[in-house]
């Protein structure tokens, strides 16, 4: 009985439809390394901006259904935002090893601590036990906690804003990402602390 209940969403909905989509910039990627046909430091840019924009797409999820609660794709937005978020760990973690494999050991040491990379890493740091916990089985797991564990998400994406500024020394293309994230947050939080 609870079977013939239950809501069949049509193919194109499908969050295997969704994955796929995200992924296939990735094996473009690789496909294009594999034939020599991208330099190292188109593919750090590539996976650098990929992981931002996806990072872009979770964090404004919520605002936006508030902002707009009648709109359908703010709604689908914020379904899917775990998935969003994963894609841009998936393509920062990319675009780490990447960097790894590239650069020579002594130097990765040499310049952990500037400020550049030291936001990079940080930011990571935090997205792993993030990655890891954001299945449906660790939400129920770890219930308020898994608030809690998420709530570091801010900072780290704040740090990969940063990073993205730093490394390049240009903030207008980390701007360009990072407003749409302040405004729309800015209003969310907002909105709750004037309900208090």
């Amino acid at each position: 009985m609870g079977f013939a209940n239950k809501k069949v969403l049509p193919w194109w909905r499908s969050k295997f439809i969704l994955w796929t989509f995200m992924m296939l910039p990735g094996l473009m990627f690789t496909i294009a390394l594999l034939r020599d046909a991208m330099s190292y430091p188109d593919l750090m840019h590539a996976t650098g901006e990929f992981s931002a924009r996806f990072l872009v797409f979770s964090l404004v999820a919520t605002p936006l259904t508030m902002l707009l609660p009648k709109s359908k794709f703010p709604k689908w937005l914020n379904r899917n935002k775990r998935y969003f978020g994963l894609a841009a760990f998936a393509y920062g973690l990319y675009h780490t090893v990447a960097y790894l494999v590239e650069v020579p050991v002594d130097q990765v040491i040499g310049e952990f601590f500037e400020i550049g990379l030291l936001t990079a890493w940080i930011a990571l740091i935090i997205w792993i036990p993030m990655a890891i916990t954001s299945t449906d089985g660790w939400v129920k797991r770890l219930k308020q906690t898994w608030k809690k564990i998420h709530y570091w998400g801010y900072l780290a994406a704040l740090l990969a804003f940063l990073h993205w500024a730093f490394i390049h020394y240009d903030w207008q293309p980390a701007l360009v990402h990072a407003t749409p994230v302040l405004l729309l947050q800015g209003y969310r939080w907002g909105k709750v602390f004037l309900k208090k």
